[in-house]
């Protein structure tokens, strides 16, 4: 049977550098992921003493791998404003029906750093926002939460691009949306007239871009976040399956089931025998 691994995030620490004028730092932390928004200001950042520069500035987001060495300096004039969110990433397979032991990951595949539009830029404020906000005095509620808005935020960062073809554009914004409102009633035509794309033109770009259709990218979507709140949480399968678009536990389960091979309430029991 192939083996099957669910991508997990935990927080370590959220911070943020306050615009002091020139102040200068390395990055300390460095057996973290670690992403950092530049809020504002302006300022340098350097791997090591013999690279070129990197001019930072309001709008980037930077992503630091586990082991990655960086020096940061401030402008005078115009001081770094920075959100940094500080976390451990690993993978845990399943196989056979059965939880194996966690593995670490050294790297997410993500752009060292990356300049986003005021639109999106909003948007990953908001996100960085959120995570700071987290209260919850329970801690599995914490990371559940957690973990869906980190989650988020990744996609969004691995798949933005940057192109001018319409139909790129389209497709980013409808993997946005799903990504983001996968809790909703969705019907592939009224993504597609939203976009202002056909629902043919709309399928072609998810097959060559993700390798399915809309339809089975939202199904992937909500299933991961089903089996998320399944490992952390103990809320009752009717929230559950509400927080993840469907109509009733009834169909969730269903779906579940042809999905993982396994009924929700047995995933959560074969999770929690084995921790």
């Amino acid at each position: 049977m192939e083996t099957k691994a669910h991508r997990m995030y935990h927080l370590r620490l959220t911070y943020e550098k306050l615009p002091v004028p020139g102040w200068k730092d390395i990055r300390n932390t460095t057996d973290v992921h670690s992403l950092y928004w530049i809020m504002s200001g302006e300022g340098e950042f350097a791997h090591s003493l013999d690279e070129e520069l990197l001019k930072v500035h309001s709008g980037m987001l930077l992503y630091l791998k586990p082991g990655f060495t960086l020096t940061m300096t401030s402008s005078v004039d115009k001081p770094l404003y920075i959100r940094m969110i500080l976390f451990d990433a690993f993978d845990i397979p399943y196989e056979n029906q059965t939880w194996l032991q966690p593995v670490h990951l050294d790297s997410l595949q993500l752009p060292f750093n990356k300049l986003y539009s005021p639109e999106q830029a909003n948007w990953i404020q908001e996100q960085f926002k959120q995570i700071g906000s987290i209260q919850s005095p329970d801690p599995h509620e914490r990371q559940a939460e957690f973990q869906y808005v980190l989650s988020r935020l990744i996609h969004f960062m691995r798949d933005t691009n940057t192109s001018t073809d319409p139909y790129m554009k389209a497709f980013q914004q409808a993997k946005f949306w799903i990504e983001t409102c996968y809790n909703r009633s969705l019907r592939m035509e009224e993504l597609a007239r939203t976009c202002h794309i056909s629902v043919s033109q709309l399928r072609k770009m998810f097959m060559q871009q993700v390798g399915v259709s809309p339809k089975e990218y939202l199904n992937r979507i909500r299933n991961e976040k089903a089996k998320t709140l399944l490992l952390l949480t103990e809320e009752p399968m009717k929230a559950i399956a509400a927080a993840c678009g469907f109509a009733d536990e009834f169909h969730f389960g269903k779906m579940f089931r042809a999905w993982n091979e396994v009924s929700p309430a047995r995933f959560r029991s074969l999770n929690q025998s084995n921790r």
